[in-house]
């Protein structure tokens, strides 16, 4: 089992990239929002992992926090959630949204993730709601964090990104404000936005 890679950054995908490790490089997929925040080729990164094996293909999966990488493990209990999936409603509710959900079985919120139907989304609301209460908040940010930071579409996305790599709601709320203080007005990429946030943390 590879529990964890830490090691320099080779290339960025559309849903991964590949990490070199001890000569050896591993393409590890990775949630949107973790995608955006990876720094510099060049640089070192550091992920929880999760290995998965079937008859055709092994994948690595990573996450920024253990906590995260928990959260997906217990999707995966639930029948008709694979890795891709998992990930991709993690990607798409980011783990504070996610965890809400799941908690007030909201099926409506489930829903309304790519390739999550109304049985599907049944499953998980019964099935991880009592585990989830159980669970607490993993450690992760507080349902506080979903307000609404801002009017851009870009805030609000860059916030979840964020939150999502383990900051809490107020210490990113306040590293995007110090960023958009130095990029001013403007429509600016997400992952531009992560980027920079990330230096006042």
């Amino acid at each position: 089992m590879i529990a964890s890679i830490r090691g320099s950054l080779k290339l960025k995908m559309s849903e991964s990239c590949i990490v070199e490790a001890g000569g050896l490089g591993y393409e590890i997929f990775l949630t949107q929002p973790a995608l955006a925040a990876l720094p510099s080729v060049g640089e070192m990164v550091e992920f929880s992992t999760y290995f998965h094996i079937r008859e055709d293909a092994q994948q690595l999966f990573g996450f920024s926090s253990p906590e995260e990488k928990k959260l997906f493990l217990l999707l995966l209990t639930v029948k008709g959630v694979g890795p891709k999936l998992g990930m991709a409603v993690l990607s798409q509710l980011g783990p504070v949204a996610l965890l809400s959900a799941l908690k007030k079985r909201d099926l409506a919120r489930l829903g309304t993730v790519s390739g999550v139907g109304k049985k599907l989304a049944e499953r998980l609301g019964v099935e991880l709601s009592d585990k989830v209460t159980k669970l607490g908040w993993l450690g992760l940010a507080s349902p506080e964090s979903e307000e609404t930071f801002g009017e851009s579409t870009q805030q609000n996305q860059a916030l979840r990104a964020l939150i999502a790599l383990g900051y809490s709601s107020q210490n990113a709320k306040l590293a995007l404000s110090k960023t958009y203080q130095q990029l001013g007005s403007g429509e600016n990429k997400v992952e531009d936005i992560v980027k920079l946030a990330l230096k006042f943390f």
